[in-house]
Order: C-alpha cells, then structure tokens, then sequence
C-alpha cells in the first residue's frame, strides 16, 4: 500500500521591509535607493562657469545627504539662471530643488519646484525637443515625487515618458532606470505578473549590452530591484553575473558594492544554503562560514572607499550577532568605531545611519554583558551625536530613526519615561514626514514603554492601559498602510515577520482581552481583537506570499449560516484566549491560564502521535485541547442549536485536525461539522446544490520523478466520473500544459487533483505533481485563475487528496489555506499529512456521494463529516490517523 508522500522542508523565511534600523538582532546598513533612473546629471548649458559650479557643489551636497547645504545651493543657482535668462537650467535647477524637498519631507514645495520646471519646458517645445535628457529627468523626478505621494498610476506614466525621452535621447541607463522604477510601481498596484514581465525584458536588454560599467551598474541595480520584490534566487543570479564583469574588467569598487548586495540578497534568504534546515544552522553556528559574511567580508576587504567599508564591516558585525558569535563581534567593534570616527565629521545621511546601526548593534552587544555599560554608554554617545548631525542637515526620517533608536536604548535601560520621551519625539517627525514605516516602529515602542511604565504590582492601570492600546492600534494601522504598498518594500532592513510584525498584533490582543477591575471585556473591546487576530492571519498569508494576495470581497460568515459558530483560538504568551461568535448573540470570550509553551507543546504531542496507527497517546492532548477549547463554550453552543463549528485557527492549532479533539466519550467530528477559515472574509459563499458539478479530475498512478505510483488514484479518479459529470487527467495526459489548457476551455465548479505533492514554508519548494514536472504553488494559481471567466464561475471547490504539511511548521499548514483563496477557490479540502492511499480513496467517493444526493442535498462540510464517519465505523480505518487528516478551508456550504 502506497502513502502519498510529501516533503517537508523547514525554513525561516524572512520578510523584507523598509524600516531604518529595525529593532532586531539583525540590522543591515542602507543600501542605494532602489529608484533608479538618473537623478541629477549636470548641465553643460550654462553660460557661467560659476554657475555650473554651483549646480555641481549642490549635487556633491545632495549625494552626501546634505539637503539643507544642497537646496541652498541650487537655490542660487536657480537665481543666476533666471538672471541670464537660461531657460534650460532653471527648469534643471527647479527639479533639483524638488529633489531635495522630497528628501526633506517638504512635499508642497517639491510639486511647486516640479511644476514650475515643467512649465518652462513644455511652453517650449523646441527647447525640450533639444534637451531629451533634461526634460527625461525632471520627468523622472515627477513620478519620484507621485510614488511617494501615493500617486502610483501617475508614477508610471511618468516613467514610460521618461523612458521613451532618454531612448530618444540615447541614455540607456536613464532608459534602464525608469523601466525598473516602472517595474517596482507596477509592484505596488499588486500587477505582479506585468511587473515581472518588464524585468525579465530589462535583463534581456542588458545580455545584449557589451561588458562595462553601464553593463555591470545596470545588472546591480537590476538584483536590487529582484531582490525587492522578493525574488532572491533571480536577484542572485542577476547580481553574481555583475560580479563576474567587474572582476573581469577590474574594477574592485564595482566588485564592493556588489558584494554588499550578494550579502544582502543571501540574508534575506535566511542565510541558509539551499536545503538546509534551520536546526541544522542552529548547529553550525561558525558565523564566518555563512554567504552572506563572507561577501560583507570580501566587500570590505577589496574597497578603498572609507565609507563602503564601514557599512560592509557593520553587516558583518549584525551577522556575527545574528548567529550568537559574541566573541567574534566584540573583536570587530574597535575597528568598526576608529573606521566611523574618522567618517563622522564629514556628517551625511550614510555617515549617520553607520553610527546609528552601529549603536543599534552594541545595544544587543550589552544585552550579553549587563554588568558592563560600556556598550550602552558607547551607543549613547553615537547616537546623540547622530541626531545632532540629523538636525544640523535637517534630514527628518534620519533624526527620528536616531531618537528611535534612543528610545529603545533607554527602553533598554529601564529608563521608561526617558524612552517615552525620545519615542514620543521620534514619531512626531516620522508623522511629520508621512513614513508609516517607521511609524510603526515607534509607535509599537511607545506602548511597551507605556505598559512597562505603569505595570505595578497590582497591574497595569486603566489609562495606561488605554494609552498602550491607542499606540499599539497605531501601529498596527502602520503595518495595514504597509501590506501592499510594496513599493516602499527595501532591503535596508530585514526583519524577521515572527519578531518584528506578528507581536504587533498580539500585545494589542493581550491588552484588549485584559480584564479592567475584573468586568467582563467590552464588545468593543472583543470586535477589535476579533478584527486584529484576523489582520494579522491576513498578513502572514502576504508575509508568506511576499505580496498582497488577497483582495476577495469580504462578507461576515455570522449572516451566512444560523446553526454555524466561530471559534477563535488566540495564543498569547501567558494564557489561551477563545472568542466565539454564534449567530445574533454578541461575542462571548473564554480564558485559561496557560504558557504559550505548554500549550504549544500539548498542541505539537497531538500532531505528533495522531498519525500512529500503533497507539492511542494521542487522546491525552485531544483530551486537554477540547477542556481549553470546547468545554468553556458547550452550554452556549447546546443553546443555539448549532451543527457547524468554523475555526479560524490561530498559530500552531493550524497543524491539527480539531475534529480528533475527544471529550473522554467521542471525538469532536461526531457531534458538529467542522470547517476551517483564515478569518470573515470570505468569497461570497453559496451553496454547491445550486451549481452543475462538472469536475475536473486530475492525478498520477505511475511512479514519476523517484516519488512512488499511488495505485488507488485511478479508482478514486474513475469513481469521481460515475457520480458527476467529469473530465480525466491521468498520468501522461496531466501535463502542466494540459492542465492549463483545460481548464481555459470551460469552467469547472470542482478541480480534484490527486498526485504526490509538497506544502513548504518556502514558497518556491511548494509544489504539485504532474506528468512532466513539478508545478509550483505560484503556477498552479495562475493556472486557476487565468481563465478569462466571469466571476460567478469561480472554483467552487478544490480538492487536493495527497498534499501533506511539516510537523512543527504552521507557514505550512498557512500556505495550504493562503493558496486556496490565492487560487480563486471558495473551499478546499485538502489532507495534513500523507494517507494511506485506500482510505484516501474511499474518503473522496463517499464524499462525493453525499455531495450529489438528489433527495437530501448536503453542504461541504456535512458530506466530509458523513465521509470521515464511514470510515470511523470500519474498525480498518477508525484510529484518527486515516480519517482526522482531511480538513475543509473556506465555504463550508
């Protein structure tokens, strides 16, 4: 007997967000803006020489990060054009000074600056039409200026007419550069498709170009702009390729500055080399023998500029904390801080960071050694200095990232009011300038600081209370302006979603269900937990896709069925919370005292022992999780009369099937229906009784690419066709390209598809089975929803009846259900872990016959229930492991 086999691999997978310095053990330097087309190119049209001079000490100013000294100067600049009367380089001179604005944060004078330029330009055709490459750039300064004022479609027809004035004008890099700012917009419109499309037509045009600095500039940029969008082993390829070229030609700062990247790109990568687990990095702990140190390390070493050096020395030293090397990291501190020091009186924007991330490391230094505050005097002192540069520049986004940063070292410190006040001072210019991401930071700073500051023994006080929530709520509608503003999304700064996103939501739970003067918690108070557990499932499934994936119109399941009830499961640190919604009654919330570790342990036994046929250990934990979970709610559920319970399953409970759950008599599937959702908002759901069941049935029985035949696929597939109305895709005949062109010929309520296949936590590892490949999970929901269909003919349900997920991975289990609604698919039923392959097939056809009772029509969840009780009652099938597996995701009608 064949089990459907599906491998797991596990992976930490680490997201990828704008935010300067993010308060993590991992804090990369900056890297190169990411809007790439030529910003400033000097004017030789001036009839000064003075003047000319001018324009070039203010674009020296402005690379340095000097905005004050570098809007000045053009400021005098502009002045003495408008007095000769050239017309040119006024309109030069005006996108500079809007340049700089941005920079600033002064955002009315960068649309004045740009729209006075670009009415000296188009009043005069003639002088534009023989400038190309001047009227190119303030254009591409007009959609700098639209993306970050949320003008994105505005954005990219700026950049196409960027782009066809520099091709006119021969600048390939100008042209290069405003396709990949197009790309990156196209990005954050969720145009993923179009936007990959115009990348791999940049990197077409650079293959044909001859081995150069443009050449190895334009690859750069190109790995910069993959690497953003997530697409790390692209980004890679793309930037070892540069590497090659400038090693080739010799140009050792070229080489440098792609190194960092490579260190970058690896990193986010989770600095793991392909196919090993992260157990196995936590073993190989030698933090010099990682990718991404030793590119930091060979950028280091090969660079003559002081300032590249020192930011490829700070990456090593966050890598070298990263992996725990604290030995290592102490020995690189000295050097690091003569190497700054000798930076730190030329003050510019990347002079500044560098003592900021430096400060930012020595603080996780001294979390290692709490005995000693040098470290922490250290990192004062940098910092302080810091600000003091930031404010004397007048660079807004780098003062509040330093007293930030202050905040959390005197957070650090116990110093709590000191640390409210810096953070109070840090979101201020953050609000100032409109950057929620660093906002978010702050703001979920300030409530810590808020809930340590007034935690007595007796307990938070109200009002503190009160105000933490309003800090936390801020910093979660931060991270909600961030999940598909992807053109904001850098590598200055990787974080990991676990630690710098996910506590977000869940501190703001911990207080909202926190009891105030033992009363009950407000409906208020419920519905905004209610509504923050279920944002934060939202953006883990964007966190796990690297984009925002779901767009479904959302509807409340509560109007959907009167005899369902929604059960939420919260983990939080020090207790399991449970809310439950049944239908016209307010939320009702359940409590138990419980570590995050027991429980979560409790939850990894079950999915642990469940799956031996051999023994009965599982009932322990099915017994403890139905007191915490079910118990508290039966009298409420008896009321109501309720048949279905929908879980909308929190953390590691998406790993276990809640049908075993067992009350010392029965299992949990024996008395309710059982459905799962990744929260309420759903495709519009109907019932499938309303709808022809004709079927697409697709799966492999032969062995193919070392997996082994499934020999029960063929009677499960051929069952399916004597019930409904079906088309077949058996071994040779279920290609990817036959898949595709199938299901593009007419639509299909129900897609089955039963082959081998792989549910990771790293997104390119998950896939299907098909005759002639493996399709990936990216694919097979291009393949679903690219049907040029009318929306009423969307997948009703997606069967997939040989798909298994990690032990002790919930990314796993998240992608499982991130990938049906991805999909386009209302409902899927698909397994937790492999099956043995006759019950799998028995499973399926029963299911089906209940779904096409002509005289008692049944809902989904129902006919999987009838389903998983016939095999309950055969004493071959009835231990958990051959019929617990089988979980339905989505519409349960």
């Amino acid at each position: 007997m064949t089990k459907r086999r599906f491998n797991s691999v596990h992976h930490n997978f680490w997201g990828i967000l704008l935010v300067l310095g993010a308060i993590t053990s991992v804090t990369p330097v900056l890297a190169q803006s990411t809007l790439v087309a030529r910003e400033i190119s000097i004017s030789s049209h001036s009839s000064s020489a003075s003047v000319s001079t001018l324009l070039r000490q203010g674009k020296t100013a402005y690379e340095a990060g000097n905005y004050t000294k570098a809007t000045a100067t053009w400021q005098k600049a502009y002045q003495q054009y408008q007095a000769e009367g050239n017309l040119i380089n006024q309109a030069l001179s005006l996108s500079y000074l809007s340049l700089s604005s941005q920079k600033q944060g002064n955002w009315q004078a960068a649309k004045e600056y740009i729209a006075q330029s670009l009415d000296i330009l188009e009043s005069e055709p003639k002088l534009k039409a023989k400038n190309l490459a001047i009227y190119a750039q303030v254009i591409n300064t007009q959609g700098r200026l639209q993306l970050a004022t949320g003008k994105i479609e505005a954005a990219i027809v700026s950049w196409k007419q960027a782009a066809e004035a520099y091709q006119k004008a021969g600048d390939d890099i100008g042209t290069l550069g405003s396709q990949i700012n197009q790309a990156q917009a196209l990005q954050s419109l969720g145009l993923y498709r179009r936007s990959q499309k115009l990348l791999i037509e940049i990197a077409s045009q650079l293959q044909e170009k001859p081995d150069s600095r443009l050449k190895i500039s334009g690859l750069r940029t190109l790995g910069i702009a993959l690497q953003v969008s997530g697409n790390l082993n692209d980004a890679q390829e793309i930037l070892q390729e540069s590497l090659a070229i400038s090693e080739k030609l010799n140009l050792p700062e070229e080489s440098s500055a792609t190194l960092l990247s490579l260190g970058d790109t690896v990193r986010a990568s989770g600095d793991l080399p392909k196919g090993e687990a992260q157990s196995d990095r936590n073993k190989r702990r030698n933090s010099d023998n990682t990718p991404a140190y030793a590119f930091y390390e060979q950028a280091a070493a090969i660079t003559s500029q002081p300032l590249l050096k020192v930011e490829a020395q700070l990456n090593q030293l966050s890598t070298l904390i990263a992996f725990e090397q604290w030995r290592a990291a102490k020995n690189l501190v000295p050097e690091i801080q003569t190497n700054i020091s000798q930076l730190s009186n030329r003050a510019n924007r990347r002079s500044i960071y560098a003592q900021i991330n430096l400060a930012n490391s020595l603080i996780d230094l001294a979390a290692q050694d709490s005995v000693n505050p040098t470290y922490l005097n250290q990192s004062q002192n940098l910092l302080t200095k810091a600000v003091e540069q930031a404010e004397q520049l007048q660079d807004i986004k780098a003062e509040s990232y330093g007293l930030g940063i202050l905040g959390h070292l005197s957070e650090q410190r116990q110093q709590w009011s000191l640390g409210q006040k810096y953070t109070e001072q840090a979101i201020d210019l953050a609000q100032r300038i409109n950057e929620p991401e660093l906002i978010y930071q702050w703001q979920w700073q300030l409530g810590r600081l808020q809930v340590a500051q007034n935690n007595y023994s007796s307990g938070i006080s109200p009002e503190a209370r009160r105000r933490a929530i309003a800090s936390y709520s801020e910093a979660v509608n931060a991270l909600e302006s961030l999940r598909s503003d992807l053109a904001l999304t850098n590598l200055d700064v990787q974080y990991s979603f676990r630690d710098g996103v996910e506590p977000v939501y869940r501190e703001l739970v911990r207080l909202l269900l926190q009891p105030e003067n033992n009363q009950a918690i407000s409906q208020a108070n419920l519905i905004r937990a209610r509504d923050t557990i279920e944002s934060l499932q939202l953006a883990e499934l964007n966190d796990f896709f690297r984009e925002a994936c779901l767009d479904a119109t959302p509807i409340s399941i509560e109007n959907v069925d009167p005899e369902a009830a929604v059960i939420y499961p919260i983990i939080l640190r020090d207790r399991l919370e449970v809310i439950l919604s049944l239908p016209g009654k307010p939320l009702q919330h359940y409590s138990t005292p419980i570590s995050q570790t027991e429980l979560e342990a409790e939850i990894q036994e079950l999915r642990e022992t469940v799956v031996i046929r051999s023994q009965r250990t599982f009932r322990k934990p099915a017994q403890n999780l139905y007191d915490w979970l079910i118990r508290p709610t039966l009298q409420d559920l008896v009321a109501s009369e309720i048949k279905t319970l929908v879980f909308v399953p929190d953390g590691s409970f998406r790993n276990i099937p809640m049908g075993v759950l067992h009350d010392k008599e029965n299992y949990l599937i024996e008395k309710y229906n059982i459905a799962l959702t990744p929260g309420l908002q759903l495709l519009a759901p109907r019932p499938l009784k309303e709808l022809e069941l004709k079927t697409l049935a697709a799966g492999l029985t032969e062995e193919r690419q070392g997996f082994a035949p499934l020999d029960y696929v063929q009677v499960e597939l051929e069952d399916i066709q004597k019930q409904l109305d079906s088309t077949l895709l058996i071994d040779q005949e279920f290609t990817r390209e036959k898949l595709q062109n199938t299901m593009e010929s007419q639509s299909y309520p129900i897609v089955h598809i039963a082959t081998h296949g792989q549910f990771s936590s790293i997104l390119e590892d998950t896939f299907l089975l098909a005759w002639d490949s493996r399709i990936q999970i990216n694919q097979l929901s291009s393949i679903l929803q690219n049907r040029n269909l009318p929306e009423q003919q969307a997948i009703e349900l997606l069967v997939l009846s040989a798909c298994e997920t990690a032990v002790g991975d919930d990314r796993a289990a998240l992608g499982l259900a991130g990938m049906a609604v991805r999909a386009g698919a209302r409902s899927t039923l698909a397994t937790l872990w492999s099956v043995n392959d006759q019950a799998t097939a028995l499973a399926i056809n029963n299911f089906y016959q209940q779904l096409t009772k002509p005289t008692v029509p049944m809902t989904k969840t129902e006919a999987l229930r009838e389903a998983q009780l016939t095999l309950i009652n055969l004493p071959r099938f009835n231990h958990p492991y051959y019929w617990s597996s089988f979980i339905l995701i989505g519409n349960w009608l």
